[in-house]
């Protein structure tokens, strides 16, 4: 069944909202972060390597590989981890727009001015 687009848009409108969530966790663990490019890069791709960590274990698990999950349960909580991994990746890449917008990169202990 295709979505049409006001479903697409309150499917969307939901995940952002779920993101600006994981976002606000974040600076509350955290603080504002403000990082140079390099390391944001080393961070995302960190949460990236966790998401593709519950990929592979998903594929491989049940039946890609020729495994057989443990149980239904097993796929619905492996697929659950694997969407907060994602909803984290987005979270981080949005955490780096911020730092750009806000014009405070740092690089070797001081700003790099992009504006």
């Amino acid at each position: 069944m295709k979505n049409t687009s006001a479903e697409s848009s309150r499917l969307q409108l939901k995940i952002l909202l779920e993101l600006i969530d994981e976002r606000n966790s974040q600076n509350k663990k955290f603080g504002t972060q403000n990082h140079s490019p390099i390391e944001w890069i080393a961070i995302l791709t960190e949460e990236v390597g966790e998401a593709a960590k519950e990929a592979l274990e998903l594929h491989f698990k049940s039946g890609g590989g020729n495994a057989q999950p443990d149980s239904t349960d097993w796929h619905s909580e492996k697929t659950k981890l694997y969407r907060a991994e994602m909803v984290q990746v987005a979270a981080v890449a949005l955490s780096m727009i911020e730092c750009i917008d806000r014009d405070e990169w740092v690089v070797l202990g001081g700003k790099l001015p992009f504006n």
